[in-house]
């Protein structure tokens, strides 16, 4: 079974490898684009200086006869001078020329496998976007298309190459950091799971006293607070049902202790069997079965199956009545009982339990108050 720290850390290695994907994938598609608008915009700064060239031949010749032979035989050495571009293939940038029908009288052919065709849709497409007048007396005489070439030359395709491993390599690197933050976050949090689970097994095992130690103030740092609120009272119901224990043992010693004096002595012959000598056994009896009956009734009260016969009661009469019941033990203890009492309070409840608890409450207080 997998545990959580290898899960979380399963899952956020998943996120960095994406993260580390859409990144290269992103950023080598923006630097494809704004590359290629570098291209188109330099081929249209260096055709500015193309068309006034241009203009200066129609100026000089009235027309565009002879200018395909000089168009492809000076745009390259024309580029170059500009210092516009470079290329040990001599694979320059490329232009055609439109008449003022449209019709293709210049082209430099060398990579553009056919494409110098006036039918061409793209072409058209791309002289209304990126098309420059030819000027010539202050009229058009002309369009300087820019065309894009399809193939790159060597020293552009070893540029984009580049810039791609180095995309490459910033997602590579982006990964393995991701994966470092990932480990140590995974352990951080697993951490304190984990001495939440060691903390279980030691309360499992019986040692309340155990705590977990509450080091943030997060969800977790909130879950160990809880589990160290119920250990507390786990150990607080452990201290309780051991005192209950004790005193119900110190409780059911006394009568145990006068039953097996009496009858001890009975069988000795101290005492004559009669009936006089088996009254008090009888009484202690009677309060064996006092206790366990309320024994029975505390462990039906925990439990909340303790049946209540509900009735309609006058509250001040059921109080007085149980005054009435201690006054002779309050008497001879020295102790005087006074009730102050409200007319007509009526309630809903059971009147046996009532007198139980009031009765337990009256007996604990007779026992533990000075003589006045």
């Amino acid at each position: 079974m997998m545990s959580f720290r290898w899960k979380l850390l399963g899952a956020l290695t998943l996120v960095a490898i994406l993260a580390a994907v859409g990144t290269y994938f992103l950023t080598a598609r923006a630097v494809g684009e704004r590359f290629a608008a570098y291209r188109l915009q330099e081929r249209q700064v260096a055709g500015q200086q193309l068309a006034r060239l241009l203009g200066q031949f129609w100026e000089a010749r009235g027309s565009w006869a002879g200018v395909d032979q000089l168009f492809r035989t000076r745009v390259d050495v024309f580029l170059l001078r500009q210092g516009r571009v470079v290329s040990v293939t001599g694979f320059m940038a490329q232009y055609i020329l439109l008449d003022r029908e449209g019709n293709v009288v210049g082209c430099a052919e060398q990579g553009l496998l056919g494409r110098c065709t006036a039918e061409d849709e793209a072409l058209r497409e791309q002289a209304q976007r990126y098309g420059i007048p030819v000027l010539a007396g202050g009229r058009q005489v002309g369009t300087l298309v820019p065309i894009d070439p399809a193939v790159l030359t060597p020293l552009e395709q070893e540029f984009l190459a580049s810039v791609r491993r180095a995309a490459l390599l910033g997602g590579a690197v982006a990964f393995a950091v991701a994966l470092l933050l990932g480990t140590v976050l995974a352990t951080q949090l697993a951490l304190p799971l984990q001495r939440l689970i060691h903390a279980t097994e030691r309360i499992a095992k019986g040692d309340l006293g155990h705590r977990v130690a509450v080091t943030t103030r997060d969800e977790i740092g909130k879950l160990a607070e809880a589990f160290n609120r119920m250990a507390e009272a786990l150990q607080r119901s452990e201290a309780a049902r051991k005192q209950f224990l004790a005193d119900v043992a110190h409780e059911l010693r006394t009568p145990l202790s006068v039953i097996r004096g009496n009858l001890e002595a009975i069988l000795d012959g101290a005492f004559p069997l009669t009936p006089e000598s088996l009254a008090p056994v009888y009484e202690e009896t009677l309060h064996l079965g006092e206790l366990v009956e309320d024994l029975r009734t505390l462990t039906l009260a925990d439990t909340g199956h303790l049946p209540l016969e509900k009735e309609r009661v006058e509250l001040g009469e059921l109080v007085a009545g149980v005054v009435e019941a201690v006054r002779p033990v309050a008497k001879e203890e020295g102790v005087e009982v006074l009730l102050e009492r409200e007319p007509a309070l009526w309630v809903w409840a059971d009147p046996r339990r009532i007198r139980q608890v009031l009765g337990n409450l009256l007996s604990n207080a007779l026992r533990y108050s000075p003589p006045g």
